[in-house]
Parts: C-alpha cells; sequence; structure tokens
C-alpha cells in the first residue's frame, strides 16, 4: 500500500491492469500505480520466466545505480504488466521500462567530469536500447531529469504516458507501474524471488 492507495490491482477481466481503481473514472487512484520492488515482484513474478525477467531488471537498476545515480522513477510496462500467457498464451518476452533519472551529485556543475566519463556510460550503459535488451531482455529507455528544462520532461512524460496507458495492438486503456529507485529495497526484492 502507497498511504491507502492500492498499489497494484489485479488484473481485470481482460488481462490488464486496471487503468483507475474503482467505478469513478475520475479518481486519482489511477495508472501509474506506484510501488516497491517487492511489490512488483509479488504481483508479476508468478513464472520461473517472470522472475527471470525480475532478476534481470533488478540488474538493470544495479547497473544504474553503480554510476551514482540513486534517485529516479522507472515506468514499467509492456506485455509484462499484462496477463499475456492469458491474453496471447506466450510468455512476456522483456519488460518496458522509461526512467526518470537525477544526475548523480558527481556530474552536476562538473562539465570534465560528464565529459571524461559520465556521458560514455549514460550513452553506452543506461540508454543503449540494443544492448540492454540483449543483456537484460529489456526494452530501456531514459532521460536525465533537468530542474532547469520543465517543458521537456513534461513532454517525455506526457509521451511515455500516453504510449505505456494502451495496448500497441488493441488501443485498450491500461495501467501500468511505476517503480522508485531504491537500491536496498531491490537487495530484499531479490530474495524473495531466488535465483542468481
Amino acid at each position: 500500500m502507497i498511504g491507502d492507495r492500492l498499489a497494484l490491482p489485479v488484473f481485470d477481466l481482460r488481462g490488464l491492469l486496471p487503468p483507475f481503481n474503482g467505478s469513478d473514472p475520475a479518481t486519482a487512484d489511477r495508472s501509474p500505480y506506484f510501488c516497491n520492488m517487492t511489490e512488483l515482484c509479488a504481483a508479476f513474478g508468478t513464472s520461473d520466466h517472470r522472475k527471470k525477467l525480475l532478476r534481470n531488471l533488478i540488474a538493470y537498476r544495479a547497473l544504474i545505480a553503480a554510476d551514482d545515480y540513486t534517485d529516479g522513477l522507472q515506468f514499467i510496462d509492456g506485455s509484462f504488466v499484462e496477463n499475456i500467457e492469458q491474453i496471447e498464451s506466450r510468455n512476456p518476452s522483456d519488460i518496458d521500462v522509461f526512467s526518470i533519472l537525477s544526475l548523480p551529485a558527481k556530474y552536476i556543475g562538473n562539465m570534465p567530469a560528464w565529459n571524461s566519463g559520465g556521458s560514455a556510460f549514460w550513452n553506452d550503459e543506461i540508454i543503449d536500447q540494443p544492448k540492454n535488451k540483449a543483456r537484460f531482455s529489456l526494452d530501456c529507455y531514459a532521460i536525465i531529469f533537468n530542474p532547469n528544462s520543465p517543458a521537456s520532461l513534461i513532454q517525455q512524460t506526457i509521451y511515455w504516458y500516453s504510449l505505456f496507458s494502451h495496448r500497441r495492438t488493441s488501443h485498450e486503456w491500461k495501467g501500468f507501474a511505476a517503480v522508485p529507485l531504491d537500491v536496498a529495497g531491490d537487495q530484499a526484492a531479490l530474495a524473495t524471488i531466488g535465483g542468481p
């Protein structure tokens, strides 16, 4: 639970997270559903295949933290947050992840540090979509939160919310999850799903 709010509702009759909880379409209790990694694992770690994808997501989050990105939020979507086994009789192939990350303190106002390693890590590790798809089975996209450019953040958030809140194939309105970065919480979650 996040406050009095249900973090992750159960699948609806369509096999999707509902776009909002209850019968009031104007409720504030709506997608994205904020949860921690343990809650995400409990809700979606329902098979060995799904647990492997969750371990990969946690590994990607550890990679992000390795360069001191510790403040941020990830939208989690795709067939992973659907009952795709029921809908299409298949496993989810990956997890769609959009990250909004705060720049680590070591790079703020320090262009030499950013230029000597930070930029390469961002481009070659965090946002290299083909590389992260191959090594983590994640479809990853990310932006750096810039408080001096709120219009860019708003534009990106609206785009990803709109994309993630509808199924690509049928255009059905659906919900998705939002998980803040939390290195310690990720390790606790990893212990609940086991594996290497």
